[in-house]
């Protein structure tokens, strides 16, 4: 996935750690890899954000696609082997730690204040137990918070950059084309060209409409697409591979017939 429109237009493969994607140590079984991605899309499915800001529904859909692409990597027993051997090589061994004496009993002293019990929220009257803190001692990866308000590009009179969130849009789209995701790409590139019609963002709609069309067979419109993408983009390399494989799915139908 490119990380600019303006950046070159080679997409490297899927290079992120999936056991960390979803939260894993990286010797679980399919069951609790299902488990795990499952529980990241109740949490960040784009249906269950629709009231939520663009830009936390921006962070959300992202968060979503890379854990589906990590599902789908861990799903091939190949690929999941591969995993779990590179995270077992990567693994730096922990030290023994030196065996110290017990420390002596305290001298008797007055008595320890008693702990403050779970607090009681006022909306519903139920205590409320701490959550535990997750550490990397757990081998469970902290998420990073969401980027504050401030960072976000705004316009003086405090709304966001239209620009900042078509770039945020263009993102998404290339992770569900990564994902073979055609519609929801083409909603995602088609709202970043109406925020900022720039070229590729263009070219990037047309792509996506050129791969409808041939997922119906409408060989003639899908090429139309592509090539106009290409008209608008001649670098664009999704439309190119586009053609290609426009190509090879036309030549295969005209003999089949």
């Amino acid at each position: 996935m490119s990380q600019d429109p303006s950046s070159p237009h080679d997409k490297p493969p899927f290079e992120k750690n999936p056991f960390d994607v979803l939260g894993l140590q990286g010797t679980e079984d399919l069951a609790a890899i299902r488990k795990a991605f499952l529980r990241i899309a109740a949490q960040s499915h784009p249906d269950r954000l629709r009231t939520k800001p663009p830009e936390e529904k921006a962070l959300a859909l992202e968060l979503f696609l890379s854990a589906k692409k990590a599902f789908e990597v861990l799903s091939q027993p190949d690929r999941r082997r591969e995993w779990s051997e590179r995270m077992a090589r990567a693994k730096p061994r922990t030290p023994t730690a030196p065996v110290t004496p017990p420390p002596e009993a305290p001298a008797p002293s007055a008595p320890a204040a008693p702990r403050p019990g779970p607090a009681f929220t006022p909306a519903h009257g139920v205590p409320v137990a701490p959550r535990p803190a997750f550490t990397p001692a757990h081998g469970v990866p902290v998420a990073s918070p969401p980027p504050a308000a401030s960072a976000v590009p705004r316009t003086p009179s405090g709304a966001v950059q239209p620009a900042a969130v078509a770039l945020q849009l263009y993102k998404l789209g290339m992770l569900a084309l990564e994902a073979v995701d055609y519609a929801k790409a083409l909603d995602l590139f088609s709202k970043a060209a109406r925020l900022s019609p720039t070229p590729r963002h263009q070219a990037m709609e047309l792509v996506c409409r050129g791969h409808q069309y041939l997922s119906t067979r409408f060989f003639d419109r899908a090429r139309e697409s592509f090539e106009r993408a290409l008209q608008l983009l001649p670098e664009c390399r999704e439309a190119k591979v586009g053609l290609e494989l426009l190509d090879k799915q036309s030549g295969r139908y005209i003999r089949g017939r």
